[in-house]
């Protein structure tokens, strides 16, 4: 049965009792993003535009959206307050194994393959130490376990090469196509395999799009007619999604299909046949805070078919389960982050009919939002055949496990990091998941800027799995560890309502009319793990009588929130 849940009440809860909590200073982040090499202009009032050292763009909405306080009743919540994880209860998870130089852009993982199949993994991004303000990446650089188990330099790409957008078989051989945002080119260039089982270290074409800012480059044959295509934004104004089909006899992409977005920067791409009727479609959210899924129709024709507000502005961050909670049908996440109550929202959805979506989950982090490493991937970490959510943003790294049942969406903690105290002045890039080791259990490749004025150093550290997550002692839940129900509902004279906690902890018993204003307060007290029973009478603080009509029930922990809804009849 779904959780039911008045988003609405529980977000005014959360600001009364923890506003001060978040730490995000618009001015203070916006100022140290200029000293770092970026450029920051406002576009619209409270909406600015980044752009980061490397040249690539970014438009961010400081503003309150109206969406934030929607009733979110029968959707699985998880609700996660960073400040309160306790990291060290995951340290030992991961462990430093070895520094490599080499890192990539702010926004996407490093690619990392082992495309000449020698069973020891390439590391494929720049590697970096240069002045501020010139600095702005690259060159591009393959790093290669050696036999002795060290990452090293085995090519780099010319000097003009900033940082990696996307592998690809572009030619349809079974190689793998690299391409490269290049100083020197339109927008990039793409570099080659001779044979399958070969590095992609030869030249072959300048990419033929422009202008020059171009997005989350994705290739893959999305009409499914054996020609490889590319899928890409275009963050000028005005924004576009373009898809390209690659052309043998001009050995480049032409343009296919072309969607614009105007103002509204998108962001993409979460891709799957999710409706099930066999036809590739792809999800993206946008900075205005909307969600647009496109369906592959036919050849080359591809078709706006759903379209629906998202909760936040900055909705940026998306990725794709494949049926997470086993019912049949594939999930996409979007992710978007709203600055100015420090709320970072990943809302899951599912089909629940052609070209018809719902939401079924939603995971709120609460105070963390960053202008980096806002990114959200899927893997399984520890080889049980499900994949886990990895969310990178600023200075984060959260793996989640789901713990559910079908169409029940409860997540535990499988991993936290918050900060690193050995580069306490550097920036997190999103991270990159692998088996590097060569244990055949999947680590962590984190890649970080370093700001040492005035020189910037770009460099990762693998952060090797230690324990696999059959050892559970480490994980926490966050979700359905307290629970509160009340009965009768409708009550006529007195409501009971009984609530249980798993460990000791500050408790709060409140009831709130549909307005949000609190009537009474029942309980505030530090109790011990175990089940209790509260009486309500139906009246107010002030023992006064209460007027019939739905009343809410807030139950809140150190941790965490529970919310039920009751009715209160004469």
């Amino acid at each position: 049965m779904k959780k039911k849940i008045f988003f609405s009440l529980l977000f005014l809860i959360s600001t009364l009792c923890n506003a001060q909590r978040n730490t995000f200073n618009k001015e203070a982040e916006l100022q140290k993003f200029v000293e770092r090499g970026g450029k920051v202009q406002l576009v619209f009032p409270n909406v600015y535009k980044l752009t980061y050292p490397d040249g690539m763009s970014r438009v961010y909405n400081f503003n309150r959206s109206d969406r934030l306080n929607e009733n979110f009743e029968g959707v699985d919540t998880t609700i996660i307050n960073i400040w309160e994880i306790d990291t060290t209860k995951y340290a030992d998870r991961f462990s430093f194994w070895q520094k490599v130089e080499v890192a990539n852009s702010y926004w996407d993982p490093l690619f990392i393959d082992d495309l000449n199949k020698n069973g020891r993994p390439e590391l494929y991004g720049y590697s970096d130490y240069s002045s501020i303000p010139v600095y702005s990446g690259g060159p591009v650089k393959i790093f290669e376990r050696n036999t002795s188990g060290i990452f090293e330099n085995v090519f780099t790409y010319d000097s003009s090469t900033v940082f990696v957008q996307g592998m690809g078989d572009i030619h349809g051989t079974g190689g793998i196509e690299i391409y490269l945002r290049s100083r020197l080119a339109s927008n990039g260039v793409v570099y080659k395999s001779d044979t399958v089982g070969s590095l992609p270290v030869n030249f072959d074409f300048i990419f033929y799009y422009q202008p020059n800012q171009i997005n989350d480059m994705t290739f893959g044959d999305f009409d499914q007619n054996g020609i490889t295509e590319c899928l890409f934004v275009d963050m000028n104004t005005p924004s576009k999604i373009i898809i390209g089909e690659f052309r043998e006899n001009i050995n480049n992409f032409t343009t296919t299909f072309e969607y614009s977005t105007g103002f509204d920067t998108p962001s993409g791409f979460a891709i799957n046949v999710y409706d099930l009727d066999g036809k590739k479609e792809f999800a993206i959210g946008t900075g205005d805070g909307n969600m647009l899924i496109f369906e592959n129709i036919d050849t080359n024709n591809y078709s706006l078919v759903w379209q629906n507000p998202f909760s936040t502005y900055n909705a940026y961050m998306k990725t794709t389960t494949n049926d997470i909670d086993e019912n049949g049908k594939p999930e996409f996440w979007i992710g978007g982050q709203d600055f100015e109550q420090g709320i970072t929202r990943f809302q899951c959805y599912e089909a629940y009919g052609d070209n018809s979506y719902e939401q079924v989950a939603m995971i709120e982090l609460r105070y963390i939002n960053s202008f980096v490493a806002n990114c959200i991937q899927v893997n399984d970490l520890d080889n049980d055949g499900k994949e886990e959510l990895i969310i990178s943003i600023g200075k984060l790294i959260l793996i989640l496990k789901f713990v559910g049942s079908p169409n029940n969406h409860q997540y535990e903690i499988f991993y936290a990091k918050l900060d690193e105290a050995t580069q306490p002045g550097a920036d997190f890039f999103p991270v990159a998941i692998a088996e590097l080791t060569g244990d055949e259990k999947k680590d962590i490749l984190l890649p970080f800027k370093d700001f040492e004025y005035p020189i910037v150093k770009a460099f990762s550290y693998i952060l090797k799995q230690d324990k696999l997550v059959n050892d559970t002692e480490k994980v926490q839940s966050i979700y359905s560890r307290i629970e509160l129900n009340s009965y009768p509902s409708p009550f006529n004279s007195r409501s009971t309502i009984r609530f249980k906690i798993p460990e000791q902890t500050n408790v709060k018993l409140k009831v709130y009319n549909p307005l949000g204003r609190e009537i009474v307060l029942l309980l505030e007290n530090n109790l011990l793990p175990g089940e209790y029973k509260i009486y309500w009478d139906g009246q107010d603080k002030y023992n006064n009588p209460l007027p019939s009509g739905v009343y809410i029930i807030s139950l809140q922990t150190e941790k965490q929130v529970k919310i039920i809804k009751t009715i209160f009849l004469k």
